[in-house]
């Protein structure tokens, strides 16, 4: 064998050694990953949805959405993560057309953070608009808690549709 087939060879071994090394780094990321998945269980996720379409059709009225409530018993004090989403259906009209929509939690309209979606003096067509609202509540004492969401229109001809609600605990 020639000087460039040994040095051919040489490099061969060394990229070999450092492919099974390379290997070896991410097998061992991986098992680290799998063992902090393992740590997650389905009761720290709560899911609701709505697929129909719901009339906010009483103006100025809070109005609970459909299917739209869980309850949760925590037994040790966590933090609270909810993400609701939704398709809303904002019909024109000559003054204000919009939809507020609140969290309910345990009795209480939160009133900050709100989602709020729709126009002001718009004599426009119908628009459908992708509504998000999330919010964190660090350190939910342990007990029953009801979480739901109440919807207001300004007019009686909004509509959603499409509605998500999820809840996640976390340790505090």
């Amino acid at each position: 064998m020639g000087k460039g087939g040994a040095v051919l060879g040489l490099i061969g071994i060394l990229l070999g050694a450092g492919g099974l090394g390379f290997a070896f780094i991410i097998w061992n990321t991986q098992n680290n990953i799998q063992s902090q998945i393992i740590g997650l269980t389905p009761q720290n996720i709560w899911y609701r949805y709505y697929d129909d379409t719901f009339d906010v059709d009483s103006p100025l009225t809070y109005m609970p959405i459909p299917n739209m409530s869980l309850s949760i018993d925590l037994t040790t004090q966590t933090s609270i993560y909810l993400l609701f989403t939704c398709t809303a259906l904002i019909t024109g009209n000559l003054g204000r057309s919009d939809v507020i929509i609140y969290y309910y939690v345990d009795e209480t309209i939160i009133s900050y953070p709100v989602a709020r979606v729709g126009g002001f003096a718009g004599n426009y067509s119908s628009y459908f608009h992708s509504v998000s609202l999330q919010h964190m509540i660090v350190g939910w004492s342990v007990g029953s808690h009801n979480i739901s969401m109440f919807a207001r229109s300004t007019v009686d001809t909004n509509d959603l549709q499409y509605c998500r609600l999820i809840v996640q605990s976390f340790p505090v």
